[in-house]
């Protein structure tokens, strides 16, 4: 018995930590999530064979020669976040193993439970007995492959479920679930949430927020829980336009690459020794990575109005003129960033250069644009990307 943890370093990898009852007074107090400690004096065992969070082969122990101290996140480039999102057939691979908990990412289609406002009805959840069906809440999760995860929230989750739901004026698409538990239910596999489950809606972060975006890129309209449950269509989009604006800051807080694979062009997601492809049609071990240009710009028009956009890989060769692996690579050898290790973490001068620069944007917007919490609009085509501040006989168009 006691608690577990979920440890990141700089390099990204994860590992499973643990703390006994026995020590749990002494140390939880301290221990804050998404704070960076320095870790002395524990104990290395091997990975636990069920419930394991980390596909990492060795876990950690706190014992009583166990110490720790804040350190200052600045000095320290660690990923606050790491997901192991899989496809349906994964969960399926491990059903009623308790082996792995693991996170998928999809679209609302069904949700049914108590005091829940707008739920709908085509849910075929099974009603709990007694009381309990005040502490659920199940969901049809449409996957990015058409498949249809059927999940069950518990308590706590499911109170921050229909707390997140109710105060929504604007129903959530995207939804990220963590640490799911798959096991046969009514003959069929089910997800259902743990002690450790968190969610993540739509713009919460860059994860929901790309799956969205790749919709979008694609000319679909992600499903929604009003939807028909037919194959996904094309959107008609709200508005694309081209604007002419100035890049007044590069958002450094938001990374200024991606690796991502060479088939697929998807973000990799890094293992114990190796790379993985996440997409379900094109998932292989020791993918080879090319880093690719991502980066957030605030624009300003000649009328004031501003926005943030957001340019990837080809448009931001445009800006830069630089290839993102040369760029890497520079960084690296030079050790501009302290380390070789860390040559990735600090926004490279090529990058923030671009800023004063004056260009014609082409710019596709739909529907979710204008639902998210955090506005950005994606960057289809840089038309200009060296415009004159001149007057253009009034017939720019404007940001808003």
């Amino acid at each position: 018995m006691g608690v577990e943890l979920l440890l990141i370093d700089s390099k990204s990898t994860t590992i499973q930590g643990f703390i006994s009852t026995h020590f749990l007074p002494r140390f939880k107090e301290d221990l804050k999530p998404n704070t960076v400690y320095k870790l002395n004096g524990f104990s290395i065992r091997p990975s636990k064979s069920v419930y394991r969070v980390s596909p990492h082969k060795h876990g950690i122990s706190f014992n009583n020669k166990t110490t720790f101290a804040p350190v200052h996140e600045v000095d320290y480039q660690i990923d606050s976040q790491h997901f192991r999102i899989r496809d349906l057939q994964a969960f399926t691979d491990i059903v009623d193993k308790h082996t792995d908990l693991l996170d998928i990412i999809g679209f609302l289609r069904v949700i049914n439970g108590d005091n829940l406002e707008t739920q709908t009805p085509m849910a075929t959840a099974p009603a709990p007995a007694g009381e309990r069906s005040k502490d659920m809440v199940f969901l049809h999760v449409q996957l990015e492959d058409g498949e249809t995860a059927r999940v069950y929230l518990w308590d706590k989750i499911a109170a921050a479920f229909r707390s997140r739901w109710n105060d929504s004026k604007t129903k959530p698409t995207v939804i990220l679930l963590t640490t799911l538990n798959s096991e046969t239910l009514g003959g069929v596999v089910t997800l259902s949430s743990t002690a450790s489950t968190r969610l993540f809606f739509d713009s919460d972060i860059i994860e929901t927020e790309k799956l969205l975006s790749r919709f979008e890129a694609d000319g679909k309209i992600p499903p929604t829980v009003n939807s028909s449950s037919a194959a996904v269509t094309k959107v008609e989009t709200v508005a694309s336009f081209i604007c002419t604006a100035t890049i007044t800051d590069v958002m450094e807080e938001y990374g200024w690459y991606f690796i991502s694979c060479t088939a697929c062009k998807w973000q990799l997601e890094r293992s114990e020794t190796t790379f993985i492809c996440p997409n379900f049609k094109c998932k292989k071990p020791n993918t080879v990575g090319l880093i690719r240009y991502r980066f957030e710009v605030k624009v300003c028009d000649d009328s004031g109005n501003e926005g943030t956009f957001v340019i990837f890989d080809k448009e931001a060769l445009k800006l830069v003129v630089r290839q993102a692996p040369d760029v890497m690579n520079e960084m690296s050898e030079s050790g501009e960033n302290g380390s070789n290790e860390d040559s990735g973490t600090a926004t490279p001068q090529c990058v923030l250069d671009i800023v004063g620069r004056t260009c014609k944007f082409q710019v596709k917007v739909n529907d979710f644009n204008f639902k998210s919490a955090r506005t950005t609009a994606t960057v289809s085509r840089i038309i200009d990307d060296d415009v004159q501040n001149e007057k253009n006989d009034g017939k720019r168009q404007r940001l808003n």
